[in-house]
């Protein structure tokens, strides 16, 4: 199957959900409900059955990837950070800007892309890096960033409950019984919400999206696009790679790694004083981008 056949009709799920709000079918505030339902009922079971159902062996290099992964990710965050302070932002935009150059949509467009493009068994390498390198520093470092720039105080209670996501905990509950046979009327039911994740993510993304919020900000916008989709997977690339890293695994961190700009960025940005305006504008130019940005990350892999 082509990078186009595997990876386009993703993004078709994407305008699907932008054609909807532009008829008023739904309205960007719709949003929020698609969210919620999303991460605390599909997305939950869509990892736990990514990993459940990986029945060949795991390469002990996986175990690499979170730490890898973030480890890459605080690099360009320094570097947001330095980029930032050349471009003489304001403190909460400063802070958008760094949350939105580093952090990445490896759940609602990484899982499927990554599904599309390599089929289930990949889905646990990009559940490791989504949940672990990427979602949960969101919620618990990205907070600190945002709250610290725009001099705010980020309360440990609304941390806990961003950190408290239940898909980063359906991980090792995954690996616990995953050597054990789950009744199917639990295993079906699991089944049926995981399946509802890949169109509903899409969806909600679609929605989501919002030209107005890049005006004046053009340029601070472009270069954290070129952070997150070009500087971010060449250097974990060679970071993967340096570390052992090979094959799909390596892959499919690396597409991960390449994501655009995470949506929850807005909604950490939104609780704790960063600019999010200057952050929505950030997803949805990067988003755009990645239409083109993400096949020709798959060209460059399948050359390598």
């Amino acid at each position: 199957m082509s990078i186009a056949n595997s990876v386009f009709p993703v993004f078709l799920l994407m305008f699907l959900g932008y054609g909807i709000k532009k008829l008023r079918l739904l309205k960007q505030e719709d949003t929020g409900v698609l969210t919620t339902v999303i991460i605390y009922l599909t997305l939950p079971c869509f990892v736990f059955e990514a990993i459940y159902r990986h029945r060949a062996g795991l390469p002990p290099s996986i175990a690499k990837v979170p730490f890898v992964g973030l480890g890459m990710i605080i690099v360009v965050l320094i570097a947001a950070y330095i980029i930032g302070r050349m471009f003489k932002l304001d403190r909460p935009t400063l802070g958008g800007f760094i949350l939105a150059a580093g952090f990445g949509n490896t759940g609602f467009l990484g899982y499927p892309v990554v599904q599309a493009a390599f089929g289930q068994d990949a889905l646990i390498t990009a559940a490791l890096y989504d949940e672990l390198a990427m979602a949960f520093p969101l919620y618990t470092l990205g907070t600190f960033i945002a709250a610290s720039f725009a001099g705010a105080r980020a309360e440990a209670k609304s941390v806990l409950k961003l950190a408290s996501a239940p898909a980063v905990w359906v991980i090792p509950l995954a690996l616990l019984v995953r050597p054990y046979n789950i009744p199917e009327p639990v295993t079906k039911t699991i089944q049926y919400l995981a399946a509802g994740t890949v169109p509903l993510a899409m969806i909600s993304l679609g929605l989501s999206l919002s030209a107005r919020s890049i005006k004046g900000l053009a340029l601070p916008v472009f270069t954290a696009c070129a952070l997150k989709l070009a500087l971010l997977p060449v250097i974990t690339f060679y970071a993967a790679r340096a570390t052992g890293i090979a094959g799909q695994v390596q892959t499919v961190m690396v597409l991960e790694s390449g994501m655009p700009s995470a949506v929850m960025a807005c909604v950490v940005a939104s609780k704790f004083g960063a600019n999010e305006r200057f952050v929505a504008g950030v997803v949805f130019v990067s988003t755009i981008l990645s239409i083109a940005a993400i096949p020709l990350t798959l060209v460059i892999l399948g050359a390598h």
